[in-house]
């Protein structure tokens, strides 16, 4: 996994684009074949209308319908889908690298041990001459997605067949920038190992924030 990780680093790096990196939490009741599982999706009072939540809302429809489930009205719908998401205010990190430069310069001497000096010579050494530090803001994302049984909720109770929460680190502070990732990152193993929490590495064409990380 570790070499993995590193690899996918690498592969970042080398193409100009950003790594992002989440830890994804399930646990369940759902059968293994989900195929014609019905559901609707209610959004919750403070995301009513919002341009961006009907994005992110699409992002977890494709996965959804990829996975098996079938869309419908809550009257005919077998489940409920509720999704959320959120990012705090960040806090500040700080970071030091070193810094490489000329160190000094070697002597050039002939074979008998006297000292000369031609073009080229002396020639100069490198290392470290110093650090840099930088100072940025790192954010906690979260998307948290519950299906629930829809006709325990019709009668008043609440009895949750799936929750997924995905939490990632990082310095983009643009939740649109992310979240649809995050939503890949959930749907990678779904439904998953119940009461496990794994951790999910994806590349993008997004520019990284800070080094190779968004």
């Amino acid at each position: 996994m570790k070499n993995l990780l590193v690899a996918t680093v690498l592969l970042a790096a080398l193409s100009g684009c950003a790594l992002l990196r989440s830890q994804v939490a399930v646990l369940h009741h759902l059968p293994k074949d989900l195929s014609g599982t019905t559901y609707a999706m209610i959004p919750f009072k403070e995301q009513e209308g919002r341009l961006e939540h009907k994005a992110y809302e699409e992002a977890v429809r494709q996965e959804l319908n990829a996975k098996g489930f079938r869309e419908t009205t809550v009257d005919q719908a077998q489940t409920v889908v509720f999704f959320a998401y959120g990012i705090d205010t960040g806090k500040g990190v700080v970071s030091s690298y070193p810094i490489i430069g000329q160190t000094g310069a070697t002597t050039c001497s002939t074979f008998d041990g006297t000292p000369q000096s031609y073009d080229g010579c002396p020639w100069p050494t490198y290392g470290v001459v110093g650090t840099r530090e930088t100072w940025q803001t790192e954010y906690k994302r979260v998307v948290r997605l519950d299906i629930v049984d829809k006709q325990a909720l019709a009668e008043g109770n609440i009895k949750k067949l799936y929750e997924g929460k995905v939490v990632s680190s990082g310095f983009s502070g643009q939740l649109v920038q992310v979240l649809p990732m995050m939503v890949k990152a959930l749907f990678e193993d779904f439904p998953g190992q119940s009461g496990t929490t794994r951790t999910s590495s994806q590349v993008t064409d997004h520019d990284a924030v800070f080094g190779n990380f968004l």
